[in-house]
């Protein structure tokens, strides 16, 4: 029980042609907290799918001689959610393991059935199922950040179009000489496409203003990543992301916003998405100013070599540039994850 409220029982559907091995099996699922729907036959057991819900099949591998269990790991399969099924046999074998595969079994439990044994395939089974169910929601709530908040935001500052994108090949680029890791890699990725969110309460007339901000302008835009890091709030499993969103405006030198952290302080994924955000900005012509000259950018990148960037990085990207101009930046991508 959690918070008051009793747990829901996991559900599981048993299958198998045996009464005896069938009420054995219920009924040891039912003392470890199943709850159990029991068949017998293969046509039951596939309306029961249809009809009912379940976490979990438990299916005898030959229930007559015309069914197989495999026919019932393809029901499960073919359902919406598709199920994780537990296939029991007395007779394993390779050919058999190989069609388990096929079905997408989750596991083989062998007879005589160790109960112990079973429960913890039952209990693994559906946990490893929850989990797979939980990253498909997560991936298909990243999926529609990725899709429509950018136009969300270039819809509410025009002159910032194609911003996010650039920033996300910039920022890779950067984390792949810097040997990131493949998950900060990702999360990197995502938090360059999503950096400028919080504009999104930002009011256009201030985001589209020619000429120089008021100071009062310049607070309310300095808003922007707290207004981000709140928005991506829903977005669980993300938090390192969320919280370079956060410090994208933050400062080697820790005179940036919001925090004001300082070095090390902001990762180091973080601290590229800062460079690559700054070096889209200053190639952009704006309504306040022209795009300037990669040489302008590389003076000041090396003038603000631990002022306002990472030393390192900074002087990564300058030498780079100069060498290179932009072409340093310039790589194939079929698409941005």
């Amino acid at each position: 029980m959690q918070n008051g409220r009793r747990t829901p029982q996991r559900r599981v559907l048993v299958v198998d042609d045996d009464p005896a091995a069938l009420a054995s099996i219920e009924r040891l699922l039912r003392d470890h907290g199943f709850a159990v729907t029991c068949h017998g036959e293969v046509s039951a057991a596939a309306e029961a799918m249809r009809s009912q819900c379940f976490d979990l099949v438990v299916t005898d591998l030959y229930l007559t001689d015309e069914h197989l269990g495999y026919e019932i790991a393809r029901l499960a399969q073919s359902s919406r959610p598709a199920l994780p099924v537990i296939l029991v046999t007395a007779h394993p074998s390779l050919e058999g393991a190989h069609e388990a595969i096929r079905s997408r079994v989750s596991q083989i439990v062998v007879k005589p059935v160790d109960g112990a044994a079973l429960v913890a395939a039952c209990t693994r089974a559906i946990d490893e199922w929850e989990m797979r169910c939980r990253n498909d929601t997560l991936e298909a709530q990243v999926r529609i950040l990725r899709d429509v908040l950018p136009r969300c935001i270039e819809a509410n500052d025009p002159m910032t179009a194609g911003h996010s994108e650039r920033v996300v090949g910039y920022a890779e680029t950067l984390g792949e000489l810097c040997d990131l890791e493949d998950e900060d890699m990702e999360a990197l990725r995502l938090a360059s496409l999503l950096h400028d969110v919080g504009k999104i309460g930002i009011p256009e007339r201030i985001l589209a203003k020619e000429g120089p901000l008021t100071r009062q302008e310049r607070e309310e835009i300095k808003k922007h990543p707290s207004v981000g890091y709140e928005i991506l709030a829903p977005l669980h499993g993300n938090d390192k992301a969320r919280l370079w969103v956060y410090q994208h405006h933050e400062r080697w030198d820790g005179r940036g916003y919001p925090e004001g952290v300082a070095g090390e302080e902001v990762a180091l994924a973080g601290r590229i998405l800062i460079l690559a955000e700054v070096y889209d900005a200053l190639r952009s012509a704006r309504s306040y100013k022209a795009a300037w000259e990669v040489s302008a950018i590389v003076d000041f990148f090396r003038q603000e070599a631990g002022k306002h960037f990472d030393p390192d990085l900074a002087h990564i990207v300058a030498d780079g540039l100069e060498q290179k101009g932009p072409r340093f930046f310039a790589r194939e991508r079929d698409s941005l994850f």
